[in-house]
């Protein structure tokens, strides 16, 4: 399972345990077969070449390897799927040998490391491995023929764009033929431009479909601070052009009382491998393990997987 955090900010990294000699650490065997990567930052694909370089070649080597590794680098984009992107990372290709997920949402799903976050991964989770998306391609992986890919996409640009129309084709290049599931996290964010979401909705989903002709598309009801607008408008475009809309308000129901919701002073881990306590109340507002958990289960139950 490949998993490329696109516009989600800095790289993830691998949370930090101490084991006993002979240990296996439960986590790294887990990351063994889930590759976080983080598109739109062109120092992690500097040091993703740098590494690559010193794995594969002697100091004294340097020079030949320079040519060698861009080779290598192709060589591996054409076996895995994933492409390069010009000014933009690296990002997944979806292909037919795939089961390809592309995962949009804003910070329930991914977010740029900040003085108040400290990962990419969906905000307050404790680890990526616990954030929705993880948990969802995991799953994926064992219901799937196919090898997993997972794109994971930062939507809150489109949410708060003066033009969200013009603000959708920053997301083409994600999709194509082969894609198998999309799923759509969003409305969060949006505070303005309401008077346009009865447009904007439908113009998502169907850009989307437009894209990814052959994908399953999931839209989930907002999770956090939910405004009728915003849902009517989702609802409409739903019910437009024949995408399930995931209702969750039984999710709601329990965030509202205190289930689901992380809390100030919570232990997450960073993209550093170390322990950090959510000091900020937005942070707190988001959905701790058992939430992420729980909206995973809430895409599982309408996935359809054809093998």
């Amino acid at each position: 399972m490949a998993i490329v955090l696109a516009g989600c900010g800095n790289g993830g990294g691998t949370p930090k345990e101490e084991t006993s000699q002979g240990e296996v650490n439960p986590k790294e065997e887990m990351q063994k077969g889930s590759e976080v990567r983080a598109s739109f930052v062109e120092k992690n694909k500097d040091k993703k070449t740098k590494d690559t370089k010193d794995k594969k070649t002697s100091e004294k080597e340097t020079k030949e390897a320079e040519t060698e590794t861009e080779t290598e680098t192709e060589t591996e984009s054409e076996i895995t799927g994933q492409e390069e992107l010009r000014g933009d990372g690296v990002a997944i290709i979806a292909t037919e040998e795939n089961f390809d997920y592309v995962a949009l949402g804003n910070s329930v799903t991914c977010n740029e490391i900040s003085e108040l976050w400290w990962s990419n991964w969906g905000m307050a989770a404790t680890t990526e491995e616990n954030d929705y998306v993880h948990i969802v391609s995991r799953w994926l992986e064992g219901q799937s023929a196919k090898p997993v890919t997972t794109t994971v996409l930062d939507i809150k640009k489109w949410e708060v764009a003066p033009d969200r129309g013009a603000a959708l084709e920053d997301y083409d290049k994600y999709f194509n033929e082969h894609t198998d599931l999309v799923t759509l996290q969003t409305g969060e964010n949006i505070t303005e431009g309401k008077e346009t979401l009865g447009v904007d909705y439908p113009a998502l989903v169907q850009r989307i479909k437009e894209k990814a002709p052959n994908a399953q598309i999931l839209m989930l009801g907002e999770v956090l601070w939910p405004k009728d607008d915003i849902e009517a408008a989702k609802h409409a475009a739903c019910d437009q052009n024949g995408v399930t809309f995931i209702d969750v308000s039984d999710f709601r129901a329990a965030y509202e009382g205190d289930t689901f919701r992380s809390s100030l002073g919570t232990q997450v881990y960073g993209a550093d491998g170390n322990l950090h306590a959510i000091d900020n109340e937005v942070v707190a507002a988001h959905p701790d393990d058992e939430g992420m958990a729980n909206i995973a289960q809430h895409f599982i139950d309408n996935i359809i997987i054809s093998n």
